[in-house]
């Protein structure tokens, strides 16, 4: 367990924030959106997002936050990655990454390290991170956020389980938070997490979309209303739910604007490219700067199943068509389902005639929602990473004087 600090009961001023992402836009967002409201409620605070985006760069910073770029990897299947430059192995990425972050851990020694969705980082990157936090900052408080859903529950189970994922979580983490509501999915429950890990866990509702919308760099793409809006996320796996919607916009006869995604392969691009020359009323864009204005404006939204775009779009109303992605995870077919069981969505697979089935849901009008979601998210989060105090965990578990051996020394050479 980790060491039983007294953390100061003094509010937190200096916070660090790790953002894996190997794949899309969703974690960066994530945590921008996070920054942002953090910021927003006191812009005294010193925030460091450490990121391995490759495509960081879009998005603008608020002051007050400093990115620091991490070697960026891609992932090539569950739990499987490549280093962007082919050149270098993934074990020396995994290396550079864990010295960059200590290296920021010891400069910064932040009140709290918010770790998003990987609780020991890519390759357990994280575990040398936790170490120096104990040897050099022991009163960081560490907290894990998870989204509302990761995946199939029993492919949660295996893989942490398999990776000692929770020891890890008992013993790093002071507190696990999760951006969802009990209500919709049971985390503590659905993925066998210890009673005394279940103690520490907070559920702070959905994270809602910025007031006024969250811009990146670049000119908005002109489209006149009505419109379809569809977006892939970073697009790596979207251009199957794209071509859907192209085909749902003919069938409609309505004009479509397509946002590909900055992490679409050219490939891909081109295919939806010829697809939309010959429809003619579809503007395919490749990244959109002010997407949740282009949502707030569109007829409906066809997007897949991440937590940003489905979060987005159910709450500022906008009728909304799910074209989950079901491989390497099922986690966008699980949070698709929940949602339509609740009315706030419509959901068609991928498949034959999906442009036939997307043109159906959208005509089919708006959703009536059954039960709302919770969407206080950012404020119970902000209460959560500022409060000056936060419940104990530690020395309970540990015999007096007990060894604790350092995360590090389970990590291949």
């Amino acid at each position: 367990m980790r060491a039983h600090h007294h953390h100061h009961a003094r509010a937190a001023r200096k916070l660090l924030l790790y953002s894996h992402d190997t794949y899309g836009l969703g974690h960066l967002r994530r945590n921008l959106r996070i920054a942002n409201h953090l910021l927003g409620v006191d812009d005294t605070l010193q925030i460091v997002l450490v990121s391995g985006s490759p495509v960081s760069g879009h998005f603008p910073l608020p002051r007050g936050l400093t990115l620091v770029k991490l070697p960026s990897v891609r992932k090539v299947g569950a739990e499987q990655y490549q280093p962007l430059d082919p050149r270098l192995g993934i074990g020396l990425i995994r290396r550079a990454r864990t010295a960059i972050m200590s290296d920021v851990v010891r400069r910064l020694r932040p009140d709290v390290l918010l770790v998003d969705h990987s609780p020991a980082g890519m390759h357990n990157e994280l575990l040398g991170v936790f170490d120096t936090v104990r040897h050099h900052c022991p009163d960081t408080r560490i907290v894990l956020g998870l989204r509302d859903i990761l995946d199939d529950p029993a492919a949660v189970i295996r893989t942490w389980g398999a990776q000692d994922l929770y020891r890890v979580i008992a013993e790093a983490y002071d507190q696990v938070v999760v951006y969802g509501s009990r209500e919709v999915f049971d985390v503590g429950t659905g993925y066998r997490l210890p009673e005394p890990v279940r103690q520490r866990l907070v559920y702070c509702g959905y994270l809602r979309p910025a007031r006024g919308g969250e811009a990146a760099r670049g000119e908005a793409p002109e489209i006149e209303s009505p419109y379809l809006l569809a977006t892939a996320g970073g697009g790596g796996d979207g251009a199957a739910a794209l071509a859907g919607a192209i085909d749902a916009g003919s069938l409609l006869d309505a004009r479509v604007l397509a946002v590909a995604g900055p992490l679409m392969d050219d490939a891909d691009y081109a295919g939806l490219e010829r697809a939309a020359s010959r429809s003619g009323s579809v503007r395919l864009v490749r990244f959109h700067p002010h997407l949740q204005a282009a949502m707030a404006g569109a007829r409906a939204v066809v997007t897949m199943g991440g937590y940003n775009s489905l979060s987005e779009a159910v709450a500022m109303g906008v009728p909304t068509v799910v074209v989950p992605r079901r491989e390497p995870r099922l986690e966008q077919t699980i949070r698709a389902r929940l949602f339509a069981e609740r009315g706030l969505v419509r959901v068609a697979e991928l498949g034959a005639d999906l442009g036939t089935r997307i043109a159906a849901a959208v005509a089919d009008g708006s959703t009536r929602p059954v039960s709302p979601l919770d969407f206080g998210g950012l404020e119970r989060l902000s209460d959560v990473l500022l409060s000056p105090a936060l419940p104990q965990h530690g020395a309970a578990g540990r015999a007096p004087g007990a060894e604790e051996t350092d995360f590090a020394d389970r990590l291949p050479a």
